[in-house]
């Protein structure tokens, strides 16, 4: 327990003590990832990330507590790397380095003092922290997604009757029976593309027993994400097409994300694992003979 005490207390004074005057502008590792949480940068979402990091040790503390105690070297592989890439940081002036070293360190630092078998109960937690720092391609990713949602829904519009006509990422009715349609970034998904990956890596965690499953799993967050929001945006034209305009552009365009885009990608997600695991997920159907024995067939 001390070692662990002493490492999380070396772990606090470089990221959250530490005043990093001379390569961060006078601010705290920690103060600085904070303010990049908001809605400008589309990741209010890494709130959650801190939270859940401890969620995910109070929930393993138990099985953590129960494993055999074997002090490893190769833990202390995974500190240096940390504190290289922490090292990067101030030298290369970018914080984001020594974040991506802290899972490192956190793992690193649990594998030396209590070997690999307490230590494999870390990974998940410790590489979680990568959902909590901010990309500096999220906004390229933004554009590239409004204008996928923008082309994806005039073309199956065009394709099933609708007469619609596209001007960069404004849809309009070829007709005038309703205003213009603007893609805009708020309509690309890409905020809740962040949150549905993040939770899928949860739900892979805690459902999926291989490895390879979780991976899968993990994947198909990106196409079930883009799936769910043209949707979202195709009834909203569909919408506005049946005369419901207003409605579409006002009150719908607000609570699809919340009715119709989580519904789609997380139903997605659960689908996916059962076809992982059919095989676990058989029904037991009971069979009364006629002798009045029951039986049991999958």
């Amino acid at each position: 327990m001390i070692p662990a005490s002493m490492a999380i207390g070396v772990l606090i004074v470089f990221y959250a003590v530490l005043d990093a005057t001379s390569y961060h502008g006078g601010i705290s590792l920690t103060a600085w990832i904070k303010g990049t949480w908001n809605s400008e940068a589309e990741f209010e979402h890494a709130w959650a990330v801190p939270i859940l990091f401890i969620v995910f040790i109070k929930t393993s503390w138990k099985t953590m507590s129960e494993e055999s105690i074997n002090s490893s070297g190769i833990g202390l592989v995974f500190v240096s790397f940390g504190l290289l890439l922490y090292v990067a940081s101030a030298r290369a002036i970018q914080p984001r380095l020594a974040f991506i070293g802290l899972p490192f360190l956190i793992f690193g630092s649990v594998y030396f003092v209590y070997g690999w078998k307490v230590a494999r109960h870390m990974l998940f937690p410790a590489f979680f922290w990568y959902f909590a720092i901010p990309m500096p391609a999220l906004q390229q990713a933004t554009n590239v997604l409004q204008l996928f949602v923008s082309k994806s829904c005039y073309a199956v519009g065009s394709l099933v009757g609708m007469q619609l006509t596209l001007s960069g990422n404004d849809i309009n009715s070829a007709t005038g029976s309703w205003e213009s349609l603007n893609i805009a970034e708020g309509c690309s998904g890409i905020r809740s593309l962040m949150a549905l990956v993040m939770i899928s890596a949860i739900y892979a965690y805690l459902t999926q027993k291989k490895l390879w499953k979780m991976a899968f799993l993990f994947a198909c967050a990106l196409p079930l994400a883009v799936l769910a929001n043209f949707l979202r945006i195709f009834t909203i034209i569909v919408l506005a097409e049946f005369g419901f305009s207003e409605f579409a552009a006002g009150v719908y365009h607000d609570w699809a994300g919340l009715l119709f885009f989580f519904p789609i990608a997380l139903a997605g997600l659960f689908l996916i694992d059962r076809l992982l695991n059919w095989k676990e997920h058989r029904k037991v159907v009971q069979v009364r003979t006629v002798g009045g024995d029951d039986s049991m067939i999958r």
